[in-house]
């Protein structure tokens, strides 16, 4: 039977580790897959060339950098201001060179955000989105980099059918989805449902834990999101592409051990095993 590899998001060292640092830290735990998340000082879009080519190289030791994660607390493309979306665009354009540097083939897109009291109509979001992706699609194919748009509750398309469509309408080989399974799960929509919708449109896969009262992004066993039948629907969608443990805890090595623990039960490889067929 597949044993899944795991990966690891690295959200959780944004404050406390350097980049690099952190791979190489995660490296001699077992792991080789990485998508690294841009928040100064774990990783800024002005890293130096050099600290830049420190990074990339860390592929010839096995350890890879797999996506770019650019947080949506300081932009947004699908803002109702034309100026904010001129500016989230220039910062994704920086993203996109800064995932090619590091050798990643994803860089993970957030689909704006949206008022949560008073939000726009659909359509006005998606006219948004679609302005602000015209314009870094040409770029992003130029430099090899696939914009994976994630799920995410505030954002213009949280659950798996208006992403879908979405994505389905670009038509573009340089857009696929990101599918963040607690995200979904606390929206109420089922992880391994949506999954199957998406199937054809999924790069990069997120797993943490949450309820459905608290959005919350914690170590597998702490939430309620059923990981049994989302593991299930990764094998029956035939998805080949990177799962990464977007732990968010203040410990995060320890939380992202225990989680990787939980997950093995299910079917996923231990650290440091390479899938198997």
């Amino acid at each position: 039977m597949s044993r899944r590899t795991l990966g690891v998001n690295t959200h959780g060292f944004i404050w406390s580790t350097p980049a690099a640092d952190a791979m190489r830290r995660l490296g001699a735990s077992g792991y080789r897959e990485f998508e690294l998340v841009v928040n100064p000082p774990h990783l800024s879009l002005e890293l130096p060339a050099g600290e830049r080519r420190e990074i990339a190289q860390l592929a010839a030791r096995g350890l890879t950098v797999r996506s770019v994660n650019v947080p949506s607390l300081d932009t947004n493309l699908a803002s109702p201001m034309q100026r904010m979306r001129e500016y989230s665009v220039r910062v994704f354009r920086d993203a996109i060179e800064l995932a090619r540097d590091l050798g990643a083939q994803y860089l993970i897109v957030v689909p704006g955000r949206v008022n949560p009291l008073l939000a726009p109509e659909p359509e006005l979001r998606e006219r948004w989105m679609r302005e602000s992706l015209e314009q870094l699609m040409p770029h992003a194919v130029s430099c090899g980099i696939n914009l994976a748009i994630e799920n995410v509750p505030f954002a213009s398309f949280p659950d798996a059918a208006s992403l879908g469509a979405f994505v389905r309408s670009l038509d573009s080989p340089a857009v696929s989805v990101c599918y963040d399974a607690a995200n979904a799960h606390f929206i109420g929509e089922s992880p391994a449902g949506g999954l199957r919708l998406l199937r054809d449109l999924v790069r990069v896969v997120h797993l943490s834990d949450t309820t459905r009262r608290a959005w919350r992004h914690d170590e597998v066993g702490l939430g309620d999101v059923p990981f049994a039948e989302t593991a299930a629907a990764l094998g029956e969608i035939g998805y080949a592409g990177p799962c990464m443990l977007e732990i968010i805890d203040t410990q995060p090595e320890a939380a992202i051990a225990r989680s990787h623990g939980r997950l093995a039960e299910l079917g996923f490889a231990p650290r440091g095993q390479e899938e198997t067929k």
